[in-house]
């Protein structure tokens, strides 16, 4: 008689995945700088990886590059026969794909990427991945503004705050060396058995995606060698359908629902220990920062705080001995990583000693915004009522100038002497208030 666990019983040497790995042809032998796009740099891994022997996808702008880079490369013979790209009939295809990949062996690695409407197009599937613990599904959001009416394809987070809910783990990145760092780590995360949640690494189309940097490349002995590592330090993987007795996709009574949820939750909420044990080992091998909850710069001894996220903090960085100058004030800045599961102790804990926050948000909301409200939500957790500025800039992928952030600042700083907001919210676009008061 054999107990079965919540996953299933898993039967050892059902698979050989030996083959595979052997099969598998490394693309870079040593570590490589080179000079890539957002698209491209979110493409190598799925290269480097053995465990990724198949890559779905549909073109959607502003996503299609990843999809072409990998075509491109698979389709010369370089990687021999241990690869494939599959190009599908629509989003919502890629997905189900996914799940039959990923529920077929929990031990690879099943990705696509895509933007906006696809997004939207797998909303089905995706919702349903979410909560099915197949960790090692990853999603490459090419953060897009809109998916309706007007239509524009240069990035905002628009589409990934549309899909918070689905189940995912949404790690939001800005330039090249991030893209690479941060979905070289996911499936680490992701896979890990405390966690089970499928990954949605992100970055804004056309700023990120189309414009080329450096990127420095670790050789694929080192990339593998990282994972398995991070794999081989936890609990074996659950089975999956070649190498186990598990159910997928079962239907079950309000009752059982409600535990299932619940577990849901504390998988998800794992992810927030997880993603720093995991950072560490990335360090330690690599030398570089590995994904931060989220950064600090010039939090130190600041007394207000611009909280923000994606390309655009860059400018906010240049900004800070500007900002500080001019208005004899110490501003700080927190750009987010992580967005699901929002970290709400730690950055409460950041912002501790700071008496007035501003709220920098880039996508669409009916009210103060996603982030003003998840950061409130941390706040009252905390026992802090803090003061707070929430600001719209840069929609639609509009850059978001120094003056903006000079103004955002000079606002936020006014909130902490008055110890209250001056208004709901603020549009703002090249330092000027474009909404009417609310």
């Amino acid at each position: 008689m054999q107990i079965v666990g919540t996953y299933g019983a898993r039967y050892e040497n059902a698979i050989d995945l030996s083959a595979l790995r052997g099969a598998h042809q490394p693309q870079y032998a040593a570590r490589t700088e080179i000079a890539v796009d957002g698209n491209t740099a979110a493409a190598i891994p799925f290269l480097q990886w053995w465990r990724a022997p198949i890559m779905a996808g549909f073109p959607i702008t502003p996503s299609t590059k990843w999809l072409e880079h990998l075509a491109a490369v698979v389709g010369a013979g370089k990687c021999g026969k241990a690869k494939r790209v599959k190009l599908l009939e629509a989003e919502h295809a890629a997905a189900d794909y996914l799940v039959g990949m990923a529920g077929s062996c929990r031990e690879l690695i099943a990705g696509t990427a895509t933007s906006s409407v696809g997004l939207d197009h797998m909303t089905e599937t995706v919702r349903s991945l979410g909560a099915s613990g197949l960790g090692n599904v990853m999603i490459v959001n090419v953060c897009r503004a809109t998916a309706n009416y007007p239509l524009c394809i240069e990035g905002d987070p628009s589409d990934h705050f549309a899909h918070r809910d689905d189940g995912f783990i949404q790690v939001m990145c800005r330039g090249k060396q991030q893209i690479y760092d941060t979905i070289l780590q996911l499936p680490a995360v992701g896979m890990n058995p405390r966690v089970l949640t499928p990954t949605m690494p992100g970055f804004f189309g056309i700023k990120d995606s189309h414009r080329s940097g450096k990127l420095v490349v670790e050789p694929d002995e080192a990339v593998n060698s990282f994972l398995d590592e991070a794999l081989a330090s936890t609990e074996p993987t659950p089975p999956g359908l070649l190498d186990g007795d598990t159910s997928m996709g079962s239907c079950v009574t309000s009752a059982y629902f409600q535990g299932f949820k619940v577990g849901q939750k504390a998988r998800l909420q794992a992810a927030l220990d997880v993603i720093p044990r995991v950072a560490g080992l990335f360090e330690k091998r690599f030398g570089r920062r590995g994904i931060e909850l989220f950064e600090q710069f010039a939090m130190e001894d600041a007394e207000v705080a611009l909280v923000c996220l994606g390309p655009d903090a860059g400018t906010a960085v240049q900004q800070l001995p500007r900002m500080r100058d001019e208005l004899k004030a110490r501003v700080g800045l927190i750009v987010l990583r992580v967005l699901t599961p929002f970290p709400s102790v730690a950055l409460a804990r950041a912002l501790r000693k700071v008496n007035a926050v501003g709220v920098v948000q880039h996508a669409y909301h009916h009210g103060r915004g996603h982030i003003a409200l998840d950061l409130a939500d941390a706040l009252a957790e905390s026992g802090r009522l803090l003061p707070t500025e929430s600001f719209f800039c840069g929609l639609g992928g509009a850059d978001v100038s120094p003056s903006t952030w000079r103004e955002m600042a000079r606002l936020t700083v006014s909130c902490a002497m008055r110890g209250k907001p001056s208004r709901r919210w603020h549009l703002l676009h090249e330092g000027h208030e474009l909404s009417e008061e609310n």
